[in-house]
């Protein structure tokens, strides 16, 4: 389990042997130059010490984009004596995490 994207399944609730242990959830609102900003961050504890930040930052202003722009991260915060890489992954809208994810389902199934 030396690849973020097991840990990423886990918190998407797909199968995978990455166990969460528990979760602890922050929700933020401020205002940026008139325009709201919300941010939600869970950090997720797994059964084998792996620690993983996901963050999520979205705001107010309507667009006609397919995609609304904003800001997902997920940040491995304590390895837990595994060499999970990558350490971080950032995505700018949820049409490029999807995409992400889907590449990395297929390799994994590849792989095997």
């Amino acid at each position: 389990m030396n690849n973020l994207f097991t840990y990423i399944k886990a918190i998407h609730g797909h199968e995978t042997n990455a166990l969460i242990a528990n979760e602890h959830m922050r929700k933020n609102s401020y205002t940026d130059d008139g325009v709201e900003i919300n941010e939600m961050e869970t950090t997720y504890y797994y059964d084998n010490g792996v620690v993983i930040r996901y963050k999520i930052e979205r705001d107010n202003v309507p667009t006609e984009q397919l995609c609304e722009e904003c800001w997902i991260s997920y940040e491995v915060l304590d390895s837990g004596l595994q060499q999970i890489t990558p350490v971080r992954k950032i995505f700018y809208n949820s049409c490029q995490e999807s995409f992400w994810l889907k590449m990395q389902a297929s390799q994994t199934v590849a792989s095997i």
